[in-house]
């Protein structure tokens, strides 16, 4: 009798305990599951203009977090995309970094892209304590002023004007020079960083400027038929737009050759929109054509498969993006104590990240990228061909 009863008493110990370990786990799985969403601002022009770059940037974006998503998150926690669409416009751009900066949950930005609207929104972003990664912007005073929030994986253009202004110099042997710029942060940034580098070299500079919304260039091309230079520079944000002016150049009869900056490095819009008329010109690049990068093939393939071809700053996003969320799961072991500050912190101690874009990334102390390489490519049979590549150092040696 004692015997049975002690049988029946273990059986039901048993299926207590078997309860309590069914429950325990149906906890877990379920407090896993309620853990809250961590979030990234993705900040860039998502209409106007250029809202081709920016939306191609954007995807470049998503494909990063969702692959992210898929490896468990940041430590458990899944991501989630708060795109901030700033159209290109510094004053979107603060009420962009505003409507960031109050959602907690948003630990970093991705962007934004542009340099005049990273400048407007800034001050909004150091308040905040929210950290941002730039893939383009290149005005080389955003990261002198003191802000400890940003960074940027590309260089700047106190690197990229002068390595243009030595090709000219040095390959092209180009004696007098026409620039043209739209008088944005970025495009005149980017002339005023070439033309003192050609003047030291004792090129004579010409200057003039356009806007954006221009869509008539007669005026300007004139005088610079008028000037008969050796090359035109176009320190122009608008690939679109660059191509406009090339194919007027040709039908004034102006037969000359072009070179501009990063931001034209763009097939579709610079190359086919000018209709074959960008034949020679060249560009210079603040890094490596990532076609060109064995540890980029698998991202290209899967991004062109999904979205068509990539834009000038596709894999740059994409690396930017892996950065931040790299930096948020080294910034805390509990996915809880996630901070933008530790993030910050995590960001500003990355050395060394190995991703796509052919270079180890890491930054200085003002949040400059580290390493990095300024390239020269030429249009050459309706496609981007490498000529040169200088250190993307401030001298441009």
């Amino acid at each position: 009798m004692l015997r049975k009863l002690k049988s029946k008493v273990n059986a039901v110990l048993f299926v207590i305990l078997v309860a309590a370990v069914v429950a325990l786990a149906g906890t877990v799985e379920l407090a896993a599951k309620e853990l809250p969403p961590i979030k990234i601002g993705a900040a860039g022009p998502y209409t106007g203009d250029v809202s081709k770059i920016g939306l191609d940037g954007l995807n470049a974006i998503k494909m990063a977090v969702e692959e992210a998503n898929a490896a468990g998150g940041i430590n458990g926690r899944m991501i989630e995309i708060v795109e901030a669409d700033d159209a290109a416009d510094p004053a979107k751009a603060i009420i962009v970094a505003e409507m960031l900066a109050m959602d907690r949950n948003v630990i970093g930005v991705v962007g934004p892209m542009n340099s005049a609207t990273v400048q407007a929104a800034l001050p909004t972003y150091q308040r905040a304590g929210l950290p941002i990664i730039s893939q383009s912007a290149t005005y080389p005073p955003l990261t002198e002023m003191g802000y400890s929030v940003m960074f940027r994986i590309c260089p700047r253009d106190d690197a990229q004007g002068p390595a243009a202004a030595k090709f000219i110099v040095e390959e092209l042997k180009a004696q007098k020079i026409y620039i043209i710029d739209d008088k944005t942060t970025y495009g005149q940034g980017l002339a005023d960083q070439v033309e003192p580098a050609l003047k030291a070299a004792g090129v004579e500079v010409l200057r003039g400027q356009i806007d954006m919304a221009d869509r008539d260039f007669s005026p300007i091309l004139t005088r610079v038929k008028a000037a008969n230079p050796d090359l035109v520079y176009l320190g122009l944000a608008n690939p679109a737009q660059a191509a406009s002016l090339i194919k007027q150049a040709a039908g004034l009869g102006l037969d000359v050759t072009f070179m501009g900056g990063d931001g034209l490095k763009e097939k579709d819009q610079l190359i086919d929109g000018s209709g074959g008329l960008a034949e020679g010109m060249y560009v210079t690049s603040i890094g490596k054509d990532i076609r060109e990068v064995p540890e980029a093939q698998s991202f290209i393939e899967k991004f062109e498969g999904r979205y068509g071809a990539m834009s000038v700053f596709s894999g740059q996003s994409y690396e930017a993006a892996n950065i931040l969320i790299d930096a948020a799961r080294r910034a805390a072991s509990d996915p809880m104590a996630i901070t933008r500050d530790k993030v910050r912190e995590a960001i500003s101690k990355t050395d060394g990240y190995r991703g796509i874009l052919g270079f180890p990334i890491s930054f200085d102390a003002k949040g400059d990228v580290v390493g990095a390489s300024i390239f020269v490519y030429q249009v050459q049979n309706g496609e981007f061909v490498p000529v040169a590549e200088y250190s993307a150092s401030v001298s441009g040696n």
